[in-house]
């Protein structure tokens, strides 16, 4: 289950503020002409005010989006010139805001995404369905609008999957035996169930490094990007029969990294990062998540002053 875990967005801060603020602007305007606040000329409207205010909506949250990839982009490269700053002889802290006890990961972010997603995909629609149907439009526009209806209510059910996820697994963690985890170390791990997970059938507990980029296509404004993952190496730990978990139960995991292993350095443009996979066979709803693994190489030793 691959995700970014750089902070790059594929374009430079500057051009993912300048972009957001267009769809920003031409959103705001579509807004206030669809309340009334600006006034057009009688009859240059199409279509309904409510249609307007709706499409400016998308519009607006479009560019606040991108706004927000921006912000997180610029907040990651501030942090890490104070952490090298104040951290120089330890590449760990300076990379990434690593909590030195563990890795913790939560259901419920993913299920505001889920739902975020599905309204957006839903109030989107709601322009094209009342083109569609309102207008009594052509059949095949009625068939292809009635398709990514029926896409939103996927978006719909996967939200609430989500949802009796979140509700049932909460949050587990990962502990790190040591912090950071070193290259010419092995790499122990104790994963650490809180909720939800009483009885595994069977698990793979995957311990990966990953390279990450993003690759252009195209030109000029046709240019787009695309998220890529390259696995360089894993290790797997199988469980293989049925084991009973209680709350809190620590699974401990050691993996032996090769002599050519690379250390994570998720503040660069081309990010490499180690994690650990987790997946379970459970009764009901499955478990699948990641956690990232801080393995760094050895501190440097800071530069010895002489005397003049």
């Amino acid at each position: 289950m691959l995700q970014q875990r750089g902070a790059t967005m594929g374009i430079t801060t500057g051009s993912g503020a300048a972009f957001g603020g267009v769809f920003v602007a031409a959103g705001a305007g579509i807004i206030l002409i669809g309340t009334k606040v600006i006034a057009v000329k009688p009859g240059s409207v199409q279509a309904p005010y409510w249609v307007l205010t709706v499409a400016g909506i998308v519009f607006a949250l479009g560019g606040f989006w991108v706004w927000s990839m921006a912000w997180r982009q610029f907040a990651a490269s501030r942090a890490r010139v104070e952490a090298t700053r104040r951290y120089p002889n330890e590449p760990a802290v300076a990379d990434y805001r690593w909590h030195p006890e563990g890795f913790e990961v939560s259901e419920w972010p993913g299920l505001a995404k889920a739902v975020a997603g599905a309204l957006a995909m839903t109030v989107f629609l709601s322009i094209f369905n009342w083109w569609a149907f309102s207008k009594n439009g052509p059949w095949m526009v009625k068939g292809i609008v009635c398709l990514f209806d029926f896409a939103a209510l996927w978006m719909w059910w996967l939200a609430a999957r989500q949802l009796g996820r979140a509700l049932k697994f909460g949050h587990t963690r990962v502990r790190f035996a040591s912090f950071p985890c070193r290259l010419q170390d092995p790499v122990v791990l104790r994963w650490q169930p809180l909720k939800g997970i009483n009885r595994v059938n069977k698990g793979t507990f995957t311990l990966r490094c990953v390279e990450e980029w993003f690759e252009r296509h195209g030109s000029g404004e046709n240019q787009s990007s695309t998220l890529v993952h390259e696995e360089t190496w894993s290790a797997k730990w199988i469980l293989e029969g049925p084991r009973n978990l209680h709350p809190r139960d620590d699974v401990e995991l050691r993996y032996e990294l090769p002599a050519d292993a690379q250390p994570t350095n998720l503040s660069t443009a081309k990010p490499i990062y180690w994690e650990l996979e987790v997946k379970l066979d459970l009764p009901g709803l499955d478990f699948n998540k990641s956690y990232l693994v801080p393995v760094y190489g050895p501190a440097q030793r800071a530069a010895a002053s002489t005397a003049v």
